[in-house]
């Protein structure tokens, strides 16, 4: 869920202007749960990205909201700018937390029993290349294993 806010926040942002090259997705580098209390959850995730453009450009905090299997589970929010490097693949970590819904915790229980969930990713994400910020409305999904939201395997992923 966290890997697929982040990559659709770089390649929205890149692909929302036509001067750009699409970023390349590579995979994920792990993610880590840094913090779960009541309603809130933060994590801090690592994406691989090649960026091809031969300039920088930066994503800025940015929230959008998060459904899985069309039920909203909260709000998620990039903590600090990430810079992405012009002509490089490289590994990129972000701090995100999430404001969770009320009663999402026995959302999590329903989908970690289900093969499959449906991540949908909905809001306007900001970036920014060569001083100049722009927003994009992104309103994206990805079907993902459920077990993700199997409690141990979200305190204990590292890919």
């Amino acid at each position: 869920m966290k890997k697929l806010f982040f990559a659709i926040l770089t390649i929205l942002i890149v692909s929302s202007c036509t001067n750009f090259q699409d970023l390349e997705f590579k995979g994920m580098d792990g993610f880590k749960v840094e913090k779960m209390e009541k309603r809130n959850l933060s994590l801090k995730i690592g994406v691989k990205i090649y960026n091809p453009n031969s300039f920088s450009l930066k994503i800025k905090p940015s929230t959008v909201d998060v459904f899985v299997n069309d039920e909203l589970i909260g709000k998620a929010f990039l903590d600090e700018k990430v810079k992405i490097i012009r002509k490089k693949e490289d590994t990129y970590f972000a701090k995100i937390h999430i404001d969770l819904e009320d009663g999402v915790l026995m959302k999590f229980f329903k989908f970690a029993l289900k093969d499959k969930v449906q991540i949908r990713i909905k809001g306007k994400i900001k970036g920014s290349v060569l001083g100049i910020t722009q927003k994009t409305e992104i309103d994206e999904s990805k079907e993902i294993n459920g077990s993700i939201f199997k409690l141990d395997k979200l305190m204990n992923f590292n890919n």
